[in-house]
């Protein structure tokens, strides 16, 4: 009989050995389900917030700074100087960097609207008084007076890197489009470098530009 009682009790552990073993495993299979199911969650919530923020760095890089234009401002102007402007920027914006006209300036003989350009000389003049001569050696252009072009008294070169259409439309074989063409190209691209950059402008082939060359320039 004890024998037999005996036998039972082992018998007893036994079960309850294999059953503790069974549970400690399916615990340890539960915990490592666990733990994998949430690496899984949080490797994907961080790829998931990596990805804007890749999208973003690639989009700063597509980004172009506006082309910076160097202008000397002369006559009626508070603060006449050197400024930077940018491209796109007007007469009246580089007028504004220098303090404004002063009493003296006659503005009716300024073209404000004009589009700087760069190494452009913007001379506002005086009322009653003459417009100054051609600076001698100077890269750039005054600012073309209200209504006209700012290409030089006759005989001089054209600036395509400051004249305005109507400007433009002074050289041979360049009507309305072409010189929107020019205008819109030195816009997007930065001054020529070159008279010969002109080839690059959409409508002006080599022929073009050899009747171009003799009246244009770009200092």
């Amino acid at each position: 009989m004890e024998r037999w009682l005996s036998n039972r009790k082992l018998w007893a552990v036994a079960i309850i050995v294999l059953i503790a073993v069974i549970l400690l495993m399916v615990y340890k299979n539960n915990q490592a389900a666990e733990r994998k199911a949430a690496a899984e969650k949080t490797a994907s919530y961080f790829k998931k917030s990596a990805s804007p923020s890749s999208a973003a760095e690639s989009d700063v890089k597509t980004v172009r700074l506006p082309a910076k234009l160097i202008v000397d401002m002369k006559g009626a102007v508070r603060r006449p100087g050197i400024y930077t402007m940018t491209a796109g920027d007007r007469v009246s914006d580089a007028v504004a960097r220098a303090g404004g006209l002063t009493v003296k300036a006659d503005e009716n003989r300024i073209n404000l609207a004009q589009k700087v350009a760069d190494e452009m000389v913007i001379f506002v003049p005086e009322k009653g008084k003459k417009d100054p001569p051609q600076i001698s050696g100077s890269p750039g252009t005054t600012a073309s007076p209200q209504g006209a072009s700012s290409a030089g008294p006759a005989g001089e070169q054209i600036n395509i890197n400051s004249a305005d259409e109507q400007a433009l439309q002074n050289l041979t074989g360049i009507g309305p489009a072409k010189a929107k063409a020019i205008i819109q190209y030195r816009e997007q691209h930065g001054p020529f470098k070159s008279v010969d950059d002109l080839n690059n402008v959409s409508g002006i082939g080599d022929k073009s530009l050899e009747k171009i060359k003799p009246d244009a320039t770009v200092r």
